[in-house]
């Protein structure tokens, strides 16, 4: 679209920074719209990163459908199906496979473009889910086993702990395992020290229904009320140690007194 790269610099090393900070600039002829597409597919960070199936899904054309039904073969002209064959759709999934395949095929490392530079997008991303399948699969048993294993200790914070089994959930989500709202309630539930099991009665016998963001709230509610109730029972306690400590030395010594008085 443009003629050139869209990072260059004689200097490699000066290169590989502009690569890392997303130092680009685009054309003046591309419009506003292509150069957010452009920026978007450029962004230096992954996570924000824009992926192939949004920006199918973000043409006006939307042409996402492409990636899910590979091009029909134009029957016989002497059969009774070529009747009825719509053509001209026929050529406008040929054209909108051939944008989405260039759009794809710019987003891969070379290595990939080689081996699927002759792959039309419902082909191409049939074969990347079978080359990445064995590694979602890795990724999903490892963030389940983290989850599992996640206790919260009577000593740590709940909101650190909950918030960590959260990215966990939502890890899962992004690679396509959505565990149902309740068994990810019940496994923060569950790796609830005994100290919170006032806590899980009371939110099962209530049915409660809330967003894990929810519950973290409340989880940080009850442990922030349950340690000043714990220091004022502390306080209470000291104070009653501290008199009964001061009648004892008042016996001690007025058992001494009657002592030296005989």
């Amino acid at each position: 679209m443009s003629g050139y790269l869209p990072f260059h610099d004689k200097n490699v090393m000066a290169m590989y920074k502009r690569i890392y900070k997303g130092d680009f600039s685009c054309p003046r002829w591309f419009s506003p719209e292509l150069i957010r597409l452009v920026s978007r597919m450029l962004d230096a960070n992954p996570e924000t990163r824009i992926t192939i199936l949004e920006i199918m899904k973000n043409r006006h054309d939307k042409v996402e459908y492409v990636l899910d039904k590979p091009i029909g073969v134009i029957p016989d002209k002497e059969s009774l199906e070529f009747a009825t064959f719509d053509v001209e759709a026929h050529q406008k999934h040929i054209d909108n496979a051939s944008d989405a395949q260039c759009v794809m095929l710019s987003s891969m490392s070379l290595e990939l473009q080689r081996q699927h530079e002759h792959m039309l997008p419902y082909e191409m991303l049939k074969h990347l889910k079978s080359l990445y399948a064995s590694q979602a699969q890795t990724m999903e048993y490892e963030i389940l086993r983290d989850l599992f294993n996640c206790k919260l200790h009577d000593a740590s914070k709940v909101s650190e702990h909950v918030l960590k089994m959260i990215g966990l959930i939502e890890r899962l989500t992004s690679i396509g395992t959505v565990l149902p709202a309740n068994v990810s309630t019940n496994l923060i539930l569950q790796s609830l020290p005994s100290s919170f099991e006032n806590f899980i009665v009371n939110f099962n016998m209530n049915n409660t229904k809330v967003g894990l963001p929810e519950l973290h709230n409340k989880l940080k509610t009850y442990e922030s009320s349950t340690a000043k109730i714990k220091s004022v029972l502390m306080v209470s306690s000291s104070a009653k140690s501290s008199k009964w400590k001061n009648k004892q030395q008042q016996k001690k010594k007025a058992s001494k007194d009657v002592t030296w008085s005989y």
